[in-house]
């Protein structure tokens, strides 16, 4: 066990407390214009932050939190320096909180928001300049989550670049005739559109890409956030028109830390898209994607970042075939079974 006399750790609870020690977990800025979305997630989950401190010194810290159920997650993992010493205590000691609390499972580094904040320790062979919710850190950390039992649970893939128009040419390969897709005309359409959303990412979200714990609580926090940096055309929904019924999605957002030389952002995070399984092979998901991709190429956007799990293979051709995407990073996902 690792427990030099001068190292001790505290307990903080409220999340306007807890604002102030996140910055050590993590490389992504936290800034004070995205506080408001912080707060929510922080709310939400009731977190609590470990505090690791070395002679009343602020040294580490890391996020505990569950939805309700038997998994403790743990994000926003981080030490000064990335001392060897420091993360062996503090993980000692948020294993034995799991313990002391019963929970069954520890899982992480999952950083609310994700949408801001990301998730997964990445990998020594990724891209390491800043985007959002791409967290950045040396390989010690799971080296070290390695030897005290851990295991991937999860590992996700990103593809970026500067995305390639889809051209007309493509489109014609395909019979669309019996689809339309809607797009928002004003942000006051959410709430129409907000539960055909959740029911669509719900049926049809693959097990190894759910993430983030009780996603449905956080819709609300999600589209604030797309409200102040992005536009209406980065939802779209698609639908059958004989049965009337919605049968596909498109979400993106932007990328808040890039902007073009007038000062506009001009990368973008494919953050879903979502088809339904006896719609699929006939090209939705281009067709969506088209509809998007020009909006955004006549906003100023020339960037693409598509995140997924990377065993989802449709979704890796369709970037890799039709975007001109490369592969960039790599994030884990780590498990541990509590003992």
């Amino acid at each position: 066990m690792t427990n030099p006399e001068s190292l001790s750790v505290g307990m903080i609870e409220k999340p306007n407390e807890i604002l102030k020690y996140l910055q050590l977990g993590i490389n992504i800025p936290v800034r004070e214009a995205f506080y408001d979305f912080i707060l929510h997630d922080l709310t939400i989950y009731n977190t609590k932050s470990l505090i690791l401190k070395e002679n009343n010194k602020v040294v580490g810290h890391t996020l505990a939190y569950d939805d309700g159920g038997e998994v403790l997650f743990f994000g926003f993992f981080g030490v000064i320096d990335h001392e060897e010493k420091y993360i062996k205590y503090l993980l000692e000691e948020l294993i034995t909180y799991a313990q002391k609390h019963q929970y069954k499972t520890i899982r992480g580094p999952i950083n609310p928001p994700t949408f801001i904040f990301g998730y997964g320790f990445m990998t020594e062979d990724s891209l390491n300049d800043l985007c959002v919710s791409k967290p950045v850190n040396p390989p010690i950390y799971q080296e070290i989550f390695a030897q005290f039992g851990f295991y991937i649970k999860s590992k996700q893939g990103t593809w970026e670049g500067e995305f390639v128009k889809v051209p007309e040419e493509e489109m014609k390969k395909y019979d669309f005739e019996g689809y339309e897709i809607l797009s928002l005309k004003d942000w006051d359409d959410f709430q129409e559109i907000k539960l055909p959303l959740l029911i669509l990412s719900s049926r049809n979200l693959a097990t190894e890409s759910r993430v983030t714990p009780s996603p449905e609580k956080l819709v609300e926090n999600f589209f604030s956030f797309l409200r102040t940096y992005g536009g209406v055309y980065m939802v779209k929904l698609l639908r059958h028109k004989q049965s009337k019924q919605f049968v596909g999605c498109f979400i993106s957002l932007p990328n808040p830390f890039k902007k073009n030389q007038k000062g506009k952002y001009n990368s973008f995070v494919a953050y879903s898209i979502t088809i339904d399984k006896e719609h699929r092979g006939k090209g939705l998901s281009i067709y969506l994607m088209k509809e998007f991709l020009d909006a955004a190429y006549d906003d100023d956007f020339r960037f693409a970042s598509v995140p997924m799990e990377i065993n989802v293979f449709e979704c890796k051709n369709l970037v890799i075939n039709h975007f001109g995407l490369t592969y960039t990073r790599t994030h884990l996902i780590l498990e541990r079974k509590v003992e």
